[in-house]
């Protein structure tokens, strides 16, 4: 239900925008993103922390991109025995665009990822009683998905979904909103 209100809360915000022209070149732009962080070795629910994300770029054409990220997270979040804190990730990433008019993009994004969490986990399986707190690097490559929107000559939003970890029995992604700027 949440998730069809914010997609047509999107829908309606990209057709009311004045599209601008689509500007190759370098960008820089900031997101809010929302870390899920997911443990089945833990059967818990999704852990949501809330964090920012700096990005910078260069658009080569319509088509094809490159960007780095880095980003830190501002909380942490319990449920049942899990607690993760996220304290921060960087990344290098192609993007690959598919425009539909001058000034919506949809694309596709890859990539490397590498972040820096805490994990603690704390109780009792058969009688005898656990403790977890594991500060450690998460690396793996990530894979996305998202759309441009150009507001301006210069000024764009976006929102994205991206899968930054899946290993074992762990995954981390996330979904952003921001904002970029091209120069």
């Amino acid at each position: 239900m949440l998730t069809r209100k914010f997609a047509t809360a999107v829908a309606v915000t990209f057709s009311l925008t004045a599209g601008g022209a689509y500007a190759a070149g370098p960008f820089i732009g900031g997101n809010y993103t929302q870390m899920q962080y997911d443990n089945e070795e833990y059967d818990s629910d999704t852990l949501k922390i809330d964090s920012a994300v700096f990005r910078a770029g260069y658009e080569f054409n319509d088509y094809l991109g490159m960007e780095i990220r880095g980003g830190m997270g501002f909380d942490e979040d319990s449920r049942g025995i899990v607690d993760f804190e996220m304290d921060n990730m960087y990344g290098a990433y192609v993007k690959l665009s598919a425009p539909l008019a001058e000034s919506v993009h949809p694309y596709i994004i890859g990539g490397y990822t590498k972040m820096k969490g805490t994990v603690k986990a704390e109780g009792s399986l058969a009688g005898v009683n656990y403790q977890v707190d594991d500060s450690r690097r998460f690396e793996d490559q990530s894979y996305g998905a998202g759309i441009d929107v150009n507001l301006t000559d210069t000024l764009g939003m976006n929102l994205e979904y991206m899968r930054y970890f899946d290993k074992d029995e762990e995954e981390i992604s996330g979904i952003s909103v921001g904002l970029r700027s091209a120069f």
